[in-house]
């Protein structure tokens, strides 16, 4: 704040400048100007003094001459209180007084300090925050108290860096938030502050999965895994890692893990075998669909300038190569880890009697909607395939890299 005060004085000094310059410029200016002016007159018109005596009109040039430096020296002595008067402390008063308005008006119409002014009751509002989210959470909580909170804190480790308990306490919030660029910053400042990565590169995994770097996020829980192979929440990130990938015998597999080191007393127990069931009928109900006509595999991933945005969700589907933008056949995908791999096909048709087979070439469209809602365009991101035949099973690669 002392630096915000400091530059907001010396703009406003700068713009009480660009108002007295002018002012006191012009006046003196404007004096010497007409000093130059009378002193040039007056030179013509001693020359032409001096043309009309040699020709013999003039009886008594001499009294003419000291006549016309008479004039010219009432003229120049007559503008010099004038430029002086224009540089009165009354002037440079007003202009101070009439930008230190401007600025002060400027500031309230259009500028933060409201914002201002809630971020420092939200972070003088700490410990009861801490209290009242970590400590005795109940009901009342609120997703409005989460962001206070993770405001704070922000705050708070703005000033003291090199808390390492509270980076990480941040990245967890965040991956609760779901607000993964903001928990992969903190983790990896907490990793670098820590004498135990290992307790960090769990979270800092899944934050790397929610950013869309699964790829490095898998190798990294492996890698925890390998060295502790009894680490609970290693293999329940592991296991939503292949659900958001539509794995859901590996996700299986890695809940089963879970159960078979884990006593049955845990809480967590219970829930692990709930997510088992929930993947065994996701199996059961993609086998079950009968699919017929075009499987397209569809390998899908975002360029480097997608920004990220917490809640988006993908939309993927396929329409009439040749004009129409209804969906053909679509998947929605929560929370999507990029880069993924989707099954676009028959079995995923809006209607079933408007399917992939009812056209002759179809455009499979992979689209990031952050409100969730595939019409509403608002910060969306889209990428398209080729066009292509229905009369064959493809593998493709979709690139989310144009703006909507």
């Amino acid at each position: 704040m002392t630096l915000f005060w400091i530059l907001s004085a010396a703009l406003t000094a700068l713009l009480a400048l660009v108002i007295i310059l002018p002012l006191t410029r012009g006046r003196a200016e404007s004096s010497h100007s007409r000093n130059e002016l009378n002193t040039q007159l007056y030179h013509q018109r001693l020359k032409e003094l001096k043309q009309d005596s040699e020709l013999g009109l003039l009886e008594d040039d001499t009294a003419l001459q000291q006549e016309l430096q008479k004039s010219l020296l009432d003229d120049v002595v007559s503008q010099e209180p004038k430029a002086r008067g224009g540089r009165s402390p009354l002037v440079v008063i007003s202009a101070v007084a009439l930008a230190v308005l401007v600025s002060v008006g400027a500031y309230w119409q259009v500028g933060a300090h409201r914002e201002v002014a809630e971020w420092q009751r939200v972070s003088a509002q700490l410990q009861e925050l801490s209290r009242k989210v970590l400590i005795e959470p109940d009901e009342t909580v609120t997703e409005q108290d989460m962001h206070e909170l993770m405001l704070a804190l922000r705050t708070r480790l703005h000033l003291e860096g090199d808390d390492y308990r509270g980076w990480l306490l941040l990245g967890r919030l965040a991956l609760e938030m779901r607000d993964g660029e903001t928990a992969r910053d903190a983790l990896e400042k907490a990793m670098r502050l820590t004498d135990e990565p290992d307790a960090v590169r769990v979270p800092y995994a899944e934050a790397l999965a929610m950013t869309g770097e699964s790829l490095r996020a898998e190798q990294m829980v492996s890698d925890v895994l390998a060295r502790q192979p009894g680490n609970l929440e290693a293999w329940s990130v592991f296991a939503f890692m292949a659900l958001q990938q539509n794995d859901y015998a590996l996700a299986i597999a890695r809940w089963q893990q879970m159960l078979n080191i884990m006593p049955e007393d845990n809480p967590r127990y219970a829930m692990v075998q709930r997510s088992i069931t929930f993947a065994e009928q996701q199996m059961t109900s993609s086998e079950q669909a009968p699919v017929t006509g075009p499987r397209y595999q569809v390998e899908i991933n975002t360029g480097t300038s997608v920004p990220y945005h917490p809640g988006a969700v993908l939309f993927v589907f396929a329409v009439d190569a040749n004009g129409g933008e209804m969906p053909l056949a679509a998947r929605r995908i929560e929370q999507p880890a990029f880069p993924l791999s989707v099954t676009l096909s028959n079995a995923d048709a809006m209607v079933p009697e408007n399917n992939l087979s009812t056209r002759d070439e179809v455009v499979i469209k992979a689209r990031i909607a952050p409100s969730g809602n595939v019409t509403d365009v608002t910060n969306a991101w889209e990428g398209r395939s080729s066009k292509l035949s229905t009369d064959e099973d493809r593998q493709l690669t979709v690139l989310i890299d144009t703006p909507l």
